[in-house]
C-alpha cells in the first residue's frame, strides 16, 4: 500500500503526559462492569445504557492505545557521529505507521548536561526533547532537532521514550528506542601558531627558532665542511667546541617520524587532576597530530590514559596511512580522566612497535626525567602550565 509522508516539522509540542485518570485503572474498570449488572438486574435500563456506553468507550480506548504502539517503527538519524566541541548536530527522529489503524504518539527524551539542544530556548533550558504527533494509516513524520556538544567525550544519545494514546488521552503505551550509535567529540584543536614547539639543534647546542611542524628539513647529524658546501651548512657552535668547522648533514622532512606522548602522571597530585590542563594537554596531542597528518609526516600517540569502553591505555603505533589521523582524533576523544600505568613502562613496551630515529614529543605538566628506550633519536619536551 502507498505510503504517506508528511512536510517536516520543526520544533517542539506538548509535553508528554505523566498520569492518566483513575477511570482507566482496572480496578475501576471492574467496578463499572459489576455496577453495569447491578443496574440492569434491578431494573435501571437507562442508566445501566449510559454505564453501557462509558465501559464501551473505556476498553475501546483501551484496546486502542494496546494496538497503537504495535507496528510502530522509530528511527534516530543523525547527520553526523564524529564532531569537534561545539559542532551542529541535525537529528532527525522518524515515525513510521505501519498498519491501518491511525494512532496518537508522544515522545520524550532528556538529554545529558554535554547536550545542549538549539532547536528551543524553553526545551533547552530543560535539556528535553518531546512531542505530540498525529499517524494516520501507513503515515511517516519527521521530527527535526538541533544540537550541540562542548566538551570532548564518547557519548551515546539517551534512549528515546515513545507513547501511544487514545483520541481521549486516556491510556498510554509504552515503547523504549535504544540508540546503538555513539557520538565522537574531538578535542578541541588549537590554532597552530599557539604551539610554541622548537626542537633543539640534534648538536643538543641550541633551539631552532622555526616551529617543528613546519620545517622543510631535519638535521641528521654533523660532517667535516667542505668547500663545495654552502656557507649556511655549517654549525658554527659544534664547529667552535670542536675547533674545526663543521656542516650539518640535512634530509627531507618527509623522513620525520613523531610519536606525541601524554605523560599523565605529571598532571595528577594529591588532590586530583586538573581537568582544564589536561584537557588542553589533549588539544595540544590532536593538534600535533592533524598537523603532522596534513605534512604527510608519520605520526602515533601513546598516553598512560583509560579509554572509554575499551581496555588498556591510549596507544597508536607511528603510521601514515589515511585513517591515521581518524584513529588518533577518536582515541583521544575516549580518553578518560584516569591514571593507566606508567609512561616510562608504556614507552618501553610499545618500544619494538617503533621504528628507529622516531622524534618523542613528550607533553608534560613540569619537564622530569624519564627513561626512554633508545629507538627515540630526539625527545622534544613540551612542558604544560595553569593558565
Amino acid at each position: 500500500m502507498e505510503q504517506k509522508h508528511d512536510n517536516k516539522t520543526y520544533g517542539l509540542v506538548t509535553p508528554v503526559p505523566v498520569s492518566t485518570s483513575v477511570c482507566t485503572m482496572l480496578l475501576f474498570r471492574a467496578g463499572f462492569v459489576v455496577l453495569f449488572l447491578y443496574l440492569l438486574k434491578v431494573g435501571y435500563y437507562l442508566p445501566s445504557f449510559f454505564l453501557f456506553l462509558l465501559i464501551l468507550m473505556l476498553e475501546t480506548a483501551a484496546l486502542w492505545s494496546k494496538l497503537g504502539i504495535q507496528k510502530i517503527q522509530v528511527e534516530t538519524k543523525m547527520n553526523i557521529n564524529r564532531l569537534f566541541p561545539d559542532d551542529e548536530i541535525d537529528l532527525t527522529l522518524v515515525f513510521c505507521n505501519k498498519k491501518r489503524l491511525p494512532v496518537f504518539l508522544s515522545w520524550y527524551l532528556t538529554l545529558t548536561p554535554e547536550f545542549e539542544l538549539l532547536t528551543d530556548q524553553e526545551a533547552a533550558l530543560n535539556g528535553e526533547i518531546k512531542g505530540r504527533a498525529y499517524l494516520g494509516s501507513y503515515q511517516i513524520k519527521e521530527m527535526h532537532y538541533r544540537i550541540t556538544i562542548k566538551k570532548r567525550g564518547y557519548y551515546q544519545i539517551p534512549a528515546l521514550y515513545v507513547y501511544s494514546s487514545d483520541f481521549w488521552g486516556l491510556f498510554f503505551r509504552q515503547k523504549i528506542i535504544e540508540e546503538k550509535n555513539r557520538l565522537i567529540v574531538y578535542p578541541k584543536l588549537l590554532p597552530l601558531e599557539e604551539i610554541e614547539m622548537k626542537p633543539a639543534d640534534f648538536s643538543g647546542l641550541k633551539q631552532d627558532k622555526r616551529p617543528f611542524l613546519f620545517d622543510p628539513i631535519m638535521f641528521a647529524g654533523l660532517r667535516d665542511y667542505t668547500p663545495d658546501m654552502p656557507m649556511r651548512s655549517i654549525h658554527w657552535k659544534a664547529s667552535a667546541h670542536q675547533d674545526r668547522l663543521l656542516a650539518k648533514i640535512i634530509e627531507p622532512s618527509a623522513s620525520l617520524q613523531i610519536l606525541i606522548t601524554i605523560d599523565a602522571q605529571s598532571f595528577f597530585s594529591l588532590d586530583g587532576v586538573n581537568q582544564a590542563i589536561m584537557e588542553k594537554a589533549l588539544s595540544v596531542a590532536a593538534t600535533l597530530a592533524v598537523g603532522a597528518d596534513s605534512q604527510k609526516i608519520p605520526f602515533g600517540i601513546v598516553a598512560n590514559l583509560s579509554m572509554k569502553e575499551k581496555t588498556g591505555p591510549i596507544f597508536v603505533p607511528v603510521n601514515r596511512t589515511l585513517d591515521q589521523g581518524r584513529l588518533v582524533l577518536e582515541s583521544l576523544a575516549r580518553a578518560e580522566l584516569a591514571q593507566l600505568g606508567n609512561i616510562e613502562e608504556l614507552l618501553k613496551d610499545m618500544a619494538v612497535s617503533l621504528p628507529f630515529g622516531t622524534i618523542l614529543i613528550l607533553i608534560q605538566k613540569e619537564p622530569r626525567y624519564i627513561a626512554l628506550p633508545s629507538r627515540f633519536c630526539q625527545v622534544i619536551s613540551y612542558p604544560l602550565t595553569e593558565d
